[in-house]
């Protein structure tokens, strides 16, 4: 009898226990940690990206030949020097074409301080294709169509809620092409702060 009496006390009090736990809701909404997927680019934000990429290209293709006149680079013996001057003039033009971010500008000029510092003490401008510099730091090559840069197709992935990596698809002279991108949203605009060259 006394076994008896004790199990039934056992089971009234597990019973009650049971209705005393949280909700499996309530626990998970208590123990999840919060996430932060750092947002993704709208479908506004894939225009405007797009449009930013295309244009530079456009208005790049249009004033190449301008900015190539602005000769920051200068032989001396047999080693390069960069005229601050000029590469000042040469940074503010590529800002007008109002798709460089600043922290392009700077990448831009630390990577080619880099080379006067090095590679280019024993270069001369005049005299032979210069490292890190014998191709097109925009295009990340020597020849290109311009029609891939200012019409292919573009996707991105989110890097955070205000910077995306862009690819860029299709077809440049006959065969398939890719290319990345990193842009930054600065002021409310979507800025290319990135050309991602393999070389």
């Amino acid at each position: 009898m006394k076994n008896l009496i004790l199990l039934f006390a056992l089971s009234a009090f597990g019973f009650v226990a049971c209705n005393n736990k949280p909700a499996a809701t309530e626990t998970a909404a208590t123990t999840e940690a919060p996430t932060n997927n750092g947002g993704s680019p709208t479908e506004a934000d894939l225009v405007e990206i797009t449009n930013t990429i295309h244009n530079f290209y456009a208005w790049y293709d249009a004033n190449i030949q301008a900015l190539s006149n602005i000769h920051f680079l200068k032989g001396s013996g047999n080693s390069t020097t960069i005229d601050e001057v000029k590469l000042n003039d040469y940074h503010n033009a590529l800002k007008n074409s109002g798709s460089l971010s600043q922290a392009y500008l700077d990448s831009d000029k630390a990577y080619l301080k880099n080379l006067e510092a090095t590679a280019w003490k024993n270069e001369n401008v005049e005299e032979t294709p210069l490292s890190g510099y014998d191709y097109d730091l925009f295009f990340c090559a020597q020849d290109w169509d311009i029609a891939f840069w200012k019409t292919a197709a573009v996707t991105t992935e989110a890097l955070g809620t205000d910077k995306v990596t862009a690819t860029m698809s299709g077809q440049e002279s006959g065969g398939p092409r890719t290319q990345k991108f990193e842009l930054v949203k600065e002021n409310g605009k979507w800025l290319i702060s990135k050309i991602i060259c393999a070389q």
